[in-house]
């Protein structure tokens, strides 16, 4: 199994996962904001109380993360896996046209284009997805690599 840059790569498997140091900062900060809350107690202790709860659940919820890597992008041989903490997107080779990017609010956004069977498959209202699956690295590498794996050989469709 190769390891490059946070990109693990075994024979058809790759998984993109978060940058470990930036994982790591957003953990820390959401520890020390549960803590401070936690001490603070000229907001109101209803306040103080409920955000020391809040950025209580929201560092454990980032440390599970980092330890059991739930936010990932995983492309093998049946498509592309993207979970995050809250959806999971699912998409196979045969439903894929291409990979392109387009600027939102100043950042470069990966966008998926399906192809056009896809969509009436999947009564989806547009043919392009916001694919947002960066996580934290540069835009071009991640893009790179989603168009290199892109397997465009021809499949029967599994019966689901």
């Amino acid at each position: 199994m190769k390891k490059t840059k946070g990109i693990r790569k075994a024979d058809d498997l790759i998984i993109i996962r978060s940058i470990w140091w930036r994982q790591s900062a957003l953990t820390l900060f959401l520890l020390v904001a549960a803590l401070v809350f936690a001490f603070i107690d000229y907001v109101g202790p209803i306040i103080s109380w409920a955000c020391t709860i809040l950025f209580g659940l929201t560092f454990i919820l980032s440390l599970f993360d980092q330890v059991f890597v739930w936010s990932r992008l995983r492309i093998d041989e049946d498509g592309y896996d993207l979970r995050t903490w809250f959806r999971r997107l699912k998409y196979r080779h045969q439903d894929i046209d291409c990979f392109t990017s387009q600027i939102y609010l100043n950042r470069e956004l990966i966008i998926l284009k399906l192809k056009k069977e896809a969509v009436e498959k999947y009564q989806l209202p547009q043919d392009e997805i916001p694919f947002p699956c960066s996580f934290g690295r540069i835009v071009e590498d991640i893009m790179k690599q989603l168009n290199e794996s892109l397997d465009k050989t021809p499949r029967k469709a599994k019966k689901t």
